[in-house]
């Protein structure tokens, strides 16, 4: 029998979920795209499930890195995160997520709309904890004031707010 354990309120919800066969289990939100058919990119939520961590918010992140499941793939969820892209670091400092991420987050080929929904994705994924409410983009440790050729603004903390 499973016991759910709720760690956060409110609509930023994580639940733990103690397996007595195999020990606690994690169910993380994210956020993945999906292209509706005027082109337009519309944010889907995803939940999955995790072995539990010391770091809720580096797990998230790191399950969303690794693009869509089987099952989001039939539905015609998209990740716009560049492949290969990892996550180095990650520490959360009044209300704010400091995400370093390696130099393949810069290379969109998907032009500014990428660009967008890669930082969406993240952001919505990474304020879907009460402990955050923006998120500051690093790269290889650097802070950066634009992130790729077009030019998209990543020098101050993003929320979510930032995409509407």
């Amino acid at each position: 029998e499973n016991t759910h354990v709720l760690l956060y309120d409110s609509d930023k919800e994580l639940i733990v979920i103690y397996q007595p066969m195999t020990g606690y289990k994690m169910s993380l939100g994210g956020s993945m795209i999906k292209i509706d058919s005027d082109g337009s990119i519309d944010r889907k939520e995803v939940f999955r499930s995790s072995t539990k961590r010391n770091v809720p918010l580096t797990a998230a992140i790191e399950l969303l890195l690794e693009g869509p499941t089987t099952k989001e793939r039939n539905s015609d969820y998209i990740s716009l995160v560049p492949e290969n892209t990892r996550l180095l670091s990650a520490y959360i400092k009044n209300g704010i997520a400091f995400l370093n991420f390696s130099e393949n987050f810069e290379y969109n080929p998907y032009g500014v709309e990428g660009y967008l929904g890669q930082l969406m994705q993240i952001v919505y994924t990474a304020t879907s904890f009460s402990t955050v409410n923006s998120v500051q983009f690093l790269i290889e440790g650097q802070k950066k004031e634009y992130l790729g050729s077009e030019g998209v603004w990543i020098g101050s903390p993003l929320a979510r707010s930032s995409f509407k």
